[in-house]
C-alpha cells in the first residue's frame, strides 16, 4: 500500500496544532434509505427507512451520546433494514454498510477521522493503543487514500491524518493525553452498554466485528 507519510520522519510534530479540548466519538452511520438491489446507484427505487431522533438532516448519522437514554428510534431502524433484508434476502455482505460505526476525535473547530473503521474491534485495538503507548511510540495505518499517524510526545498524542483525495496532510493536531483517554474510557463504557442493548433486542450484535459469514436467515 503506497504512503504518503514517511513513518521515519517526525518533524511534523513540531508542526502540531495544540488544542485544549479533545472528545472521542462513534456515530451510527445510518443511510437513509434500504435498496432492493444493493449494486444499484439509481436511488429511485429506495425504500426510506425511520430516521432515529436527533440525526442530522442529510443522513442519519448519530452520535452514541445522543442514543442513550433513547434507543427506541435506533433499534426501529435497524429492525426496518432486517426486514427489508430478509424481504429481499440480502446476505450480511449486501446490507452491512448499514451497520457500519464511525470514530471520531473531535477538538474546539476540528475533527479527525478513522475512514476504514466501520466496526468496533478495529476501533478497540487504537483504544488500546493510545492507553499503552509510551512516550515517543508511534502507531500508524494506511489504508485506500487515507492515512493516520499518531505519536505520544509527553503528555500529548500528536496526530497526522492524510487523504490523497485532499492533496497531502489533511490535519496534524496535538491532543491532551489524559482528556482524550478520559473520554475514550467513557465512550467504550457507553457503547458497550448500546451494543449490549440493540443485540438484546435484535438477536445479534452486528457492530463488535465484520460478519461476512452471517446470513438473516440464521436462528
Amino acid at each position: 500500500m503506497a504512503k504518503m507519510f514517511d513513518v521515519e520522519d517526525r518533524s511534523w510534530i513540531a508542526k502540531s496544532v495544540v488544542t485544549p479540548n479533545a472528545d472521542a466519538e462513534i456515530t451510527f452511520s445510518l443511510p437513509p434509505t434500504y435498496h432492493p438491489d444493493p449494486n444499484s446507484l439509481d436511488e429511485a427505487g429506495a425504500i426510506a427507512l425511520p430516521a432515529p431522533a436527533t440525526t442530522s438532516a442529510e443522513r442519519y448519522d448519530l452520535a452514541s451520546k445522543d442514543v442513550l437514554p433513547n434507543e427506541q428510534g435506533l433499534v426501529d431502524h435497524y429492525k426496518a433494514v432486517l426486514q427489508l433484508a430478509r424481504q429481499y434476502g440480502h446476505s450480511y455482505n449486501e446490507f452491512s454498510h448499514h451497520m457500519w460505526l464511525r470514530l471520531h476525535f473531535s477538538w474546539d473547530g476540528g475533527a479527525i477521522g478513522f475512514a476504514w473503521y466501520d466496526t468496533l474491534d478495529s476501533m478497540e485495538l487504537v483504544f488500546d493503543w493510545l492507553r499503552d503507548a509510551a512516550d515517543g511510540e508511534m502507531w500508524s495505518d494506511v489504508e485506500q487514500g487515507w492515512e493516520m499517524i499518531a505519536v505520544r510526545v509527553g503528555e500529548r498524542f500528536h496526530f497526522r491524518q492524510g487523504g490523497f483525495d485532499q492533496g497531502g496532510e489533511y490535519a496534524n493536531v496535538a491532543l491532551p493525553r489524559e482528556e482524550l483517554l478520559a473520554s475514550i474510557s467513557t465512550l467504550r463504557e457507553r457503547m458497550g452498554r448500546i451494543i449490549a442493548k440493540l443485540a438484546a433486542d435484535l438477536g445479534e450484535d452486528y457492530w463488535n466485528r465484520h460478519r461476512y459469514d452471517l446470513r438473516t436467515d440464521l436462528t
